[in-house]
């Protein structure tokens, strides 16, 4: 169920991001960020007591007015800082349904735009590993292990075993364009990892692959999951960060994400007349 979900949703993230393949990353950013502001403001408009936020907001602003014009006044002090404070909790009361309603959609959406932004495809000549985890119950010294590469991946050393993580290693290295998956075959048995294509400026990267449990397919929701009776427990691409640069500061994609959405919300909410 939970992998229907994620195909769905990433197929919209797909369809969204199409036209922009060929652009810099910053323009799907700006994209998706001011889809989710407007996306945001219309749930919390919807589900949020727009009327009691309102008055939550003016009485806040008139106890901090009458803190300042009382300055004095201890008594009238005391009591306004009082009242302020039922006014900031009243007012974080009315944003707690749509922070519950949008928190699930955000998670989902978060661990799809992560295949989107966090990782680097490596160039030509340079290398990365990939990483097969296994149950702890399997003896690795006895499995009979294979790696398929596809055109423009060359395999360049063995398998690397190290027993105590029940993880098994290889490095590979880019000789050109590719886009196909390796193969890794465990004792006869074939699983397959996907391998991003390497020719566009904005592409969809999956380097975990892993065996089906709900918290590891919501983190990495790039791939069907493995068999949940497989000896693996995860195929993994270790490949490089990637960030976005502006001005020549360089930004993790999520702090600019929330960055854009946060501006464009509070840009729009009067064009929407959504009280915040």
């Amino acid at each position: 169920m939970l992998w229907w979900l994620n195909s769905a949703l990433g197929t919209l993230i797909r369809i969204i991001f199409m036209p922009l393949a060929s652009f810099h990353p910053w323009i799907a950013m700006l994209v998706i960020s001011l889809l989710t502001a407007l996306l945001m403001l219309f749930v919390y408009k919807k589900t949020s007591d727009q009327a009691g936020i309102k008055r939550a907001r003016e009485r806040i602003k008139a106890h901090l007015l009458e803190i300042r014009l009382y300055q004095n006044d201890f008594r009238t002090q005391l009591n306004s800082q009082k009242e302020l404070l039922a006014a900031n909790l009243r007012y974080l009361s009315y944003n707690l349904k749509p922070l519950l309603v949008m928190i699930i959609p955000i998670f989902l959406l978060l661990a799809q735009l992560n295949l989107w932004f966090s990782y680097r495809i490596p160039a030509k000549d340079e290398t990365f590993l990939l990483k097969a985890r296994f149950i702890k119950s399997v003896d690795l010294m006895k499995l009979n292990l294979e790696v398929e590469t596809p055109a423009g991946l060359q395999l360049e050393t063995p398998p690397v075993r190290i027993i105590d993580e029940a993880e098994v290693s290889w490095r590979l290295r880019v000789t050109g364009a590719t886009g196909k998956p390796v193969i890794i075959t465990v004792d006869g048995e074939r699983y397959l990892k996907s391998i991003p294509a390497t020719n566009r400026s904005l592409t969809r990267v999956s380097p975990v692959r892993v065996r089906k449990n709900l918290w590891q397919e919501l983190l990495h929701p790039g791939e069907k999951p493995l068999p949940a009776d497989s000896l693996l427990t995860r195929v993994e691409l270790v490949l490089p960060e990637s960030r976005l640069e502006f001005a020549g500061i360089s930004f993790h994609w999520l702090v600019a994400y929330f960055l854009l959405s946060i501006i464009f919300g509070f840009a729009l909410k009067g064009v929407f007349r959504v009280e915040i």
